[in-house]
């Protein structure tokens, strides 16, 4: 062999042996995520149904781990790589676990949101698609999948889906998530964002949103609805008139809601509202989050 040659075969076989130790890992990994659902299943026995996964299913736990990796990696591999194999191996490994289905409001040749929830939750999960907001609700409420993928609320809409979750009956889901949680990737609709809706308990990660509703007996403008809740950071408002009887206003606000109470408590008594709660998020990954470091962009 000539000295180049040689300095390959080298390399070569210093790649294939760290592949069988990534291999081996990834073995263990998956070892002590079965011994994970078995202990889990110790204390809420699972059964063979798609809502058994709320069950084992930890949105912040997996948001936290992505954080942790995204903020410690460096090198050229881009960190939204990091995040797509890691979204990969946590959605197989969950499926080692128990049952998981994901439903997507996916109507004839409408194929975003399922782009989004096959980057999410990979390429090896169940995803069934339903043509309307109501279905993919109804099957996460009776227990028919484990997650919801819904488009993100808009200005206008005729028959909005979340006002579903202000139901007060058994099962109804709530927010969990939103996505993309990390890069959009090559999703065909790059400008494509949903929501997660399902039954697993919403936990803190430390950086979080929460949806909230104040029910308004009487009207007010959207101004005054941000300037009472000024101090949640909302980043979205929307109104639902109720034919006459007030306005429903949802507002995507700062904070994990159990944490911020007071401040929700605040801004609806200053409007003379009611509220609910419609669950919480991990805030996504930003673009800054994702941004190359210094090193990896002079090494290119």
């Amino acid at each position: 062999m000539t000295g180049p040659d040689q300095q390959l075969a080298a390399l070569r076989a210093e790649i294939d042996a760290i592949d069988s130790q990534l291999h081996d890992l990834l073995m263990r990994r998956t070892d002590l995520a079965v011994q994970v659902g078995e202990v889990k299943a110790r204390v809420q026995p699972l059964g063979g149904t798609p809502a058994d996964g709320a069950k084992f299913i930890r949105p912040a736990r997996e948001a936290l781990i992505l954080r942790r990796l995204v903020a410690r990696h460096s090198g050229r591999l881009p960190k939204a790589v990091i995040v797509r194999m890691w979204r990969e191996m946590i959605s197989a490994l969950l499926q080692v676990e128990g049952p998981f289905v994901v439903a997507v409001q996916a109507p004839k040749d409408d194929t975003a949101l399922w782009d989004l929830a096959r980057d999410h939750y990979g390429s090896r999960v169940k995803i069934t698609p339903l043509p309307a907001g109501t279905d993919v609700l109804s099957a996460v409420a009776r227990g028919k999948a484990t997650v919801g993928i819904l488009p993100m609320p808009r200005l206008g809409e005729r028959s909005p889906w979340w006002p579903l979750l202000l139901e007060r009956s058994e099962g109804v889901p709530h927010v969990m998530g939103r996505l993309p949680f990390g890069d959009v990737g090559n999703v065909r609709d790059p400008k494509a964002q949903a929501m997660v809706i399902g039954r697993a308990p919403n936990e803190p990660t430390g950086e979080d949103r929460s949806w909230i509703v104040l029910a308004l007996k009487a009207a007010r403008s959207r101004r005054a609805v941000l300037a009472a809740a000024k101090a949640l950071r909302p980043d979205e408002a929307l109104c639902l008139d109720r034919a006459g009887k007030g306005c429903d206003w949802l507002l995507d606000v700062a904070g994990f809601a159990p944490e911020i109470e007071a401040e929700i408590a605040a801004a609806a008594a200053a409007l003379g509202a009611e509220v609910r709660m419609l669950g919480s998020y991990a805030a996504p990954l930003r673009a800054t989050d994702l941004a190359e470091t210094a090193d990896s962009a002079a090494a290119q």
